[in-house]
């Protein structure tokens, strides 16, 4: 790991085979982090750390004269953020940001920033963001609404051995049927497993619905002393319920939920 102090001079430009370099920007964090020496970021790049007062700016030099958005280099992203995140408060920074050098890191980035940045960090200081994402058991809940739905028992069974062309009225109103049961049933179920989980967060976000399986997708920030706790209501989630479909708890990450909006800071 490379501390880089403000005063440092800017990067010296590469040309040839090496092509132009610049500096990627990971996150923000406390002055004084220190990364894990094996961190690597982009294309396996090194990790440095570049100080201004309290806040730092966790970069990676990059060559620029290739392009971004490759699957790696999202994955490379995401390896540092969420590895910071373990060991201190992070404001990560939304992929694709890259300055020219060290010196516009600070001097375009942190100088002008730096209260906002320290603000931010301390309300995160002692949370770590936790994702749980609930999914049914398709073939499960669907029975469930069989047996809980005489209608739409009635109409599978009136549309099962009759072709799409003769039964295809039977199987709008069945479809309507099934998606609006399911729709309660979402409702009650995340209900159930949000009222476990969100007494032990600070905070939470749900996040969009996806495909038909999907019961909650949920971000919560969890402070340190409550993780315990939080943990075993996630466990709890899960078993309540176990034969209807899956919880899975992911975490500790980056909290790109948690952090304003990062348009004024970082282009």
């Amino acid at each position: 790991m490379t501390l880089t102090e403000p005063g440092a001079t800017m990067d010296e430009p590469t040309t040839g085979s090496a092509g132009l370099t610049a500096q990627y920007v990971y996150a923000i964090v406390p002055s004084g982090t220190a990364v894990p020496d094996d961190l690597t970021g982009i294309d396996d790049g090194g990790i440095e750390v570049i100080a201004h007062d309290h806040v730092a700016a966790v970069v990676g030099k990059v060559v620029t004269d290739r392009p971004f958005g490759r699957r790696d280099d999202l994955l490379a992203h995401s390896r540092v953020t969420d590895a910071l995140a373990r060991h201190c408060a992070v404001i990560p920074v939304r992929f694709g940001a890259v300055m020219a050098d060290t010196g516009d890191v600070v001097t375009g980035l942190l100088a002008p920033n730096a209260d906002f940045f320290a603000s931010v960090l301390d309300e995160l200081r002692g949370h770590r963001q936790f994702v749980v994402r609930a999914r049914y058991d398709e073939e499960a809940v669907l029975a469930e609404i069989v047996q809980e739905h005489p209608e739409i028992a009635r109409l599978r069974d009136d549309t099962r051995d009759r072709s799409v062309e003769s039964s295809w009225n039977e199987r709008i109103r069945l479809g309507e049927l099934v998606s609006r049961a399911l729709e309660v049933k979402r409702d009650v179920d995340s209900a159930t497993l949000l009222d476990l989980l969100t007494p032990h967060a600070a905070g939470w976000n749900i996040r969009a619905a996806g495909e038909a399986d999907h019961l909650v997708d949920v971000a919560f920030l969890v402070a340190d002393e409550r993780l315990e706790q939080f943990e075993k209501a996630a466990e709890e989630a899960a078993q309540g319920l176990a034969g209807r479909g899956r919880v899975r708890l992911v975490g500790p990450t980056a909290p790109y939920d948690f952090v304003p909006g990062d348009d004024t800071w970082a282009s």
